[in-house]
């Protein structure tokens, strides 16, 4: 059967790359499992208490296999309880690796901080879908 997979040109393998990915009962937080016992987390949550008008430093020099927090991370902020009476967002110092939660407000509030780690500028175009009839061609949102 030489000619299983001669349809395909270019950069394309005919079996997709397959990532494990972890989840814990106990941990709000998802991983990606590199083997040789190295656990890569990508997408995590934690909760903090923003005090009225304070700074709020939520991550001070954190690193993962080389990405630092505050260049590689998305972080988005959820006010889930108190009074907000103004804005709530989020501060990063790439100098320091410092990630601060800010407050215009003057009530104490609880936010709910959801991190993905990723590299920055992702370039989609590269990801193509397989299954059309007229070759490989970018499926794009």
């Amino acid at each position: 059967m030489p000619d299983i997979g001669q349809f395909q040109v270019g950069q394309l393998r005919s079996i997709p790359k397959l990532v494990r990915i972890n989840g814990d009962d106990n941990a709000r937080v998802i991983w990606k499992n590199m083997g040789n016992n190295h656990a890569y987390p990508f997408i995590w949550s934690t909760t903090h208490t923003v005090v009225s008008g304070a700074d709020t430093v939520v991550a001070s020099g954190v690193k993962f296999h080389g990405l630092t927090l505050a260049e590689h991370a998305n972080v988005n902020v959820t006010v889930t309880s108190g009074t907000q009476d103004g804005y709530v967002y989020v501060a990063k110092d790439t100098t320091t690796n410092k990630i601060t939660v800010k407050s215009t407000g003057s009530n104490s509030v609880e936010v709910d901080i959801t991190w993905m780690l990723a590299y920055e500028d992702i370039d989609v175009t590269g990801i193509y879908c397989r299954g059309n009839t007229y070759g490989p061609m970018p499926s794009l949102p």
